[in-house]
């Protein structure tokens, strides 16, 4: 192992050319380790790019579920201030509290005989 990373060091280093001309084995193993870091650092590159866009999703999916549960417990409580007030209303409008209020507060009485007109 220790031959191999020695050779490729050698490989790389720069002044240490070979005079022969033609395709030497020292450039070719030089070409394909430049392809190999290419590629592994194009790899690496997708690799991080792919963790990033997983934690963001991750992290989306959590914060809207945050948001999901907080909107669904405001819609519980404006459901309850709903029934309320209308339970509110519907004692508010009833004929017998308004007639009680007539009476009391405003001095009304219900009208005699006399003071009827049928309208036909």
């Amino acid at each position: 192992m220790a031959e191999a990373i020695s050779k490729r060091i050698a490989v790389l280093t720069p002044g240490r050319e070979r005079e022969d001309e033609g395709a030497s084995p020292a450039a070719e193993s030089k070409e394909v380790n430049r392809n190999l870091v290419f590629v592994v650092l194009v790899g690496a590159l997708v690799f991080i790019g792919c963790s990033l866009f997983y934690v963001w999703s991750h992290n989306q999916i959590i914060s809207l579920g945050y948001e999901t549960s907080e909107a669904a417990r405001e819609e519980q409580a404006l459901q309850q201030e709903n029934n309320r007030l209308r339970l509110e209303l519907a004692s508010l409008k009833a004929p017998g509290r308004i007639e009680r209020m007539a009476q009391k507060e405003l001095g009304l009485a219900p009208p005699q005989k006399e003071q009827l007109i049928i309208v036909r």
